[in-house]
């Protein structure tokens, strides 16, 4: 208390002396109030709840005005709003409070008139005052667009309610003006500190990191470096040195089956692999499907066969609050075609079979396309929309260690194809953050006629919602809706990254009433209507109330383990194929215990030996590692896992090579790549008019012996001139783990 009132014995007291106690007391207090908790017109409680049609209850509370003075109503109010109901439109009434002091409690008590009689003389007073909130009912205009009414500036703002011409629609508590406790500070102070005390390191590490970038650029190739590198490959080009005079040529890099009669049909005995230059075929093989060894395990989260960590919903985006709503039948029913890609794949291939073939550069010539070559599986029908999908294909290749995978989370190479019916209003949104989508949500005022609606999230191309790039497609059930309130509901986990616009689309055959929000209050996306099937108009005006939630992990590294692989005679190769998103600041790693038993291995570079004791069953796992917020994903349906071991001899059959100008005089050339000549052969023979060729001259030459890539040349003089011929290379190894492959094939006739 700032001041206080002294008494002493014997001394004479005052009227004033008294009363001065309770305003040192208030005054001390209004300061308090003013310097600690607001300087605004604020208010606690006030609870506003509909409890009949037209009627509305404001339980008790507080009001804090702006000099730190505290008024109170201690009890609640029931309050019809009939009067305020609109005749033909819309309506906003605001609920406010303000503060006034009051003098209550009359009593009739005895006043002294004469001090020498001591006759007294009776009077009715108030022997209290209160500082009573007073709680105010002001309806705003009506209009189809109602808009909150103005509010004097004595006034604390406690809730919006909507009325249209029958009933209350809703009410919106303005909780920005509610008094903050303390406590409620705690804890989002504490909460801004547990964050603060994660990210703050990664905060701190951007400086250097820009600084690597910085000097990576400095030192990448100029132009001048380039030109050399231009230069050295038009020398190689030129050392292939096909005669001038040659008649005719053609070329095998062995990235596709263009060439090769793998399906045998000039049953001339083809066994071979063509997979980046000719290797081995397996001697054994199985191929199973990825799936999760327990699923109960407490640290998987799996759903719809998608892996992921174990993680709870946190939500990352909301638009709000609710300020009006719009019906969706309005804007017309249409028939929309919707084209969903699926989530894109990821190959590993680990072995001693792995051999690296330089030919590997071609898929970037544009000539083959890598995905479908590298990440095709089965007998799969490729749909190639716009720019071919392989031209957005990486790899990396080691010796025994090929990793494949595609830039694009969700691709057009594989793609199920939606028709739906119905109305249709979508919102876009930035995303600003890598995200895993585990949740949506929307805000319907009413809910309709018994339709479901069709939940769709789509990519954003130029601004305006893409149909044809939807990467999640649900359908919510009638029973699910929720009237007057939010509609949230669990789905696949969808990956979002970081800078991309997508957009939440809803289609319905029946008129359910979705909410909007006022359009300034989420400047980052634009609500859209669709009126003809194809073409979306935007309402900056208006934004519809969405929520997204996104998965919040509950540790930064979980290893998952997966069904045991197994192969009789052995294991010696490992290849991996299964839809997967791993974003740039997480990594997947797959890991295996040869025998069952013992240190587990990581199918990486780091450890090339994991298979060298060629066992029959390994323990399989994967192990997860990122942040609590972003995790790698693996889609388990149709996933493969194929365990073979090789052969150790192959029979390699072309498809029968024409050449345009008959020639007696043909010239064969193979790359061979990781080959020894001790241990290694190869052969090359003709088949020409049903018979077979063999060389009459075979000259060898190697290329780089570190990287052990040898030149043998075949040349093949004919008696007669020949339009046509079909070759056949042949390759023997002394063991399955030391294998070797033919990298190119090139010929030329005449000269």
């Amino acid at each position: 208390m700032e001041q206080q009132v002294i008494f002493r014995e014997y001394q004479e007291q005052t009227a004033g002396d008294h009363n001065n106690i309770q305003d040192f007391t208030r005054r001390s207090f209004d300061h308090l109030t003013n310097d600690a908790v607001t300087k605004t017109n604020r208010y606690a409680g006030f609870a506003v709840v509909k409890t009949a049609q037209i009627e509305v209850q404001v339980a008790a509370g507080r009001m804090y005005d702006q000099n730190g003075a505290i008024f109170a109503r201690n009890s609640s109010l029931s309050q019809s709003l009939t009067s305020h109901l609109p005749a033909a439109a819309k309506r906003i009434v605001a609920v406010s409070c303000y503060g006034q002091e009051i003098e209550t409690d009359t009593q009739e008590r005895d006043f002294l008139v004469n001090t020498e009689t001591g006759a007294t003389q009776p009077d009715a007073v108030s022997m209290s005052r209160s500082r009573t909130a007073v709680l105010a009912f002001t309806a705003g205009a009506e209009s189809a667009d109602p808009q909150p009414p103005p509010i004097p500036a004595t006034h604390a703002i406690i809730a919006y309610i909507l009325l249209d011409t029958l009933s209350i629609v809703s009410i919106d508590m303005q909780t920005d003006n509610a008094v903050i406790s303390t406590e409620a500070l705690h804890v989002r102070t504490k909460a801004l500190e547990a964050w603060r005390a994660a990210v703050e390191p990664r905060i701190d590490g951007i400086a250097s990191d820009v600084a690597a970038i910085a000097n990576d650029v400095q030192s990448s190739a100029d132009g001048y470096r380039m030109d050399q590198i231009y230069r050295d490959i038009a020398r190689v080009k030129s050392a292939i040195a096909i005669p001038d005079l040659a008649s005719d040529y053609g070329a095998d890099h062995f990235l596709d089956h263009r060439y090769s009669d793998v399906d045998n049909a000039q049953d001339l005995g083809f066994n071979a692999k063509v997979e980046e230059g000719i290797r081995f075929a397996p001697d054994a093989e199985d191929v199973t499907a990825l799936n999760i060894f327990s699923a109960n395990d407490p640290n998987a989260a799996l759903n719809a066969g998608l892996l992921l960590p174990a993680y709870d919903h946190a939500l990352k985006m909301e638009i709000g609050p609710y300020h009006s709503d719009i019906g969706i039948a309005q804007y017309g029913f249409q028939t929309y075609e919707i084209v969903q890609r699926m989530m894109s794949r990821m190959r590993l291939r680990y072995g001693p079979e792995q051999t690296i073939c330089t030919n590997s550069q071609w898929w970037q010539s544009g000539a083959y396309n890598p995905a479908e070559g590298i990440l095709l599986k089965g007998n799969e029908t490729w749909q190639v929309l716009g720019q071919a999908p392989g031209m957005k294909a990486k790899f990396l290749r080691v010796r025994q260690v090929f990793e494949d995978w595609y830039e694009e989370p969700y691709w057009e190479g594989i793609t199920v194809d939606h028709s739906i019916s119905g109305a249709q209003v979508s919102q876009s949104f930035l995303q600003g953050n890598d995200m895993w989508a585990t949740r949506l949500g929307f805000y319907l005022t009413v809910k309709a006629a018994n339709e479901n609606i069709h939940l769709s999230l789509v990519e954003v191309t130029n601004g305006v919602p893409d149909l044809q790039k939807c990467i999640l497609q649900q359908t919510v059930p009638h029973e699910a809706l929720a009237s007057n309130g939010w509609t949230e509901i669990n789905i696949m986990p969808t990956f979002l990254r970081a800078g991309g616009r997508y957009a939440i689309v809803l289609t319905s055959n029946a008129n359910h009433r979705v909410g909007m929000a006022y359009g300034q209050s989420y400047l980052d996306g634009t609500f859209f209507y669709s009126t003809d099937g194809a073409y979306h108009q935007g309402d900056l005006t208006k934004d519809m109330m969405i929520r997204v939630y996104g998965a919040k992990f509950r540790a930064s590294q979980v290893a998952i383990e997966l069904d045991a692989i197994s192969l009789s005679g052995g294991i010696q190769n490992i290849d991996i194929l299964a839809g997967t998103i791993q974003p740039s600041s997480t990594e997947l790693v797959y890991e295996i215990q040869p025998g069952g038993s013992g240190a587990w291995r990581r199918l990486t570079v780091d450890d090339l030996g994991a298979l060298s004791s060629t066992p029959a069953l390994c323990r399989f796992r994967a192990r997860f590692v990122g942040t609590r917020d972003m995790m790698p994903g693996i889609n388990l349906v149709d996933s493969e896992v194929r365990v073979s071991r090789p052969k150790t001899t192959l029979t390699h059959i072309s498809k029968p090579w024409p050449i345009e100008n008959a020639s007696n005089k043909i010239t064969v050339q193979l790359l061979l790549e990781d080959f020894d000549p001790t241990p290694h052969d190869v052969n090359c023979r003709l088949r020409i008019a049903g018979a077979w060729v063999t060389a009459d001259t075979i000259t060898t030459r190697l290329v780089t012996a570190e990287d052990k890539r040898w030149q043998r040349t075949y040349v093949f003089e004919l008696d007669d001139p020949v339009t046509e011929f079909t070759t056949e290379v042949t390759a023997t190894t002394n063991h399955p783990s030391t294998t070797f492959h033919v990298a190119e094939f090139i010929f030329w006739a005449g000269a």
